[in-house]
């Protein structure tokens, strides 16, 4: 029985509770890529993302490190007026984060349309930043 209450007492200190602050800090990192994305700066925007970062954008392909970058250099030659709104958060373990947004854009060309979907996003707390890890949208 006292192996089972230390066992409990540990899970219950490893156990980490979504905080009320997530989703406004995660909603001031989707503004801020956002906000690079619509000045243009694709390359700012793919310095969101962490190092061993993948980008599963509509596309259907799979991108990694610089790969992501070029991605979001291309895009901002397609889309425009991206708006990026949490839904919800919850913490998955002190330095993982999992979102679920609203994405707005519109694309640019003749035949503009607006689009809006969703995304699932991982953040993982790098250095002490909060980066993109896992990036999902359709």
């Amino acid at each position: 029985m006292r192996k089972m209450l230390l066992a409990a007492a540990m899970l219950g200190l490893t156990a980490t509770p979504a905080l009320a602050n997530d989703n406004a800090m995660i909603q001031a990192a989707d503004d801020a890529l956002a906000a690079a994305f619509n000045k243009g700066d694709g390359a700012a925007v793919g310095a969101m993302y962490a190092p061993d970062a993948t980008l599963l954008p509509g596309d259907n392909k799979l991108y990694k490190g610089a790969d992501i970058t070029a991605w979001w250099i291309g895009a901002t030659k397609a889309i425009t007026n991206l708006k990026l709104t949490v839904l919800e958060t919850e913490r998955l373990s002190p330095t993982y984060i999992r979102e679920i947004s609203r994405v707005q854009f519109d694309t640019l060309g003749a035949n503009s349309v607006h689009a809006d979907v969703t995304a699932v996003v991982v953040y993982k707390l790098v250095d002490g930043n909060w980066m993109l890890w896992t990036d999902i949208f359709h």
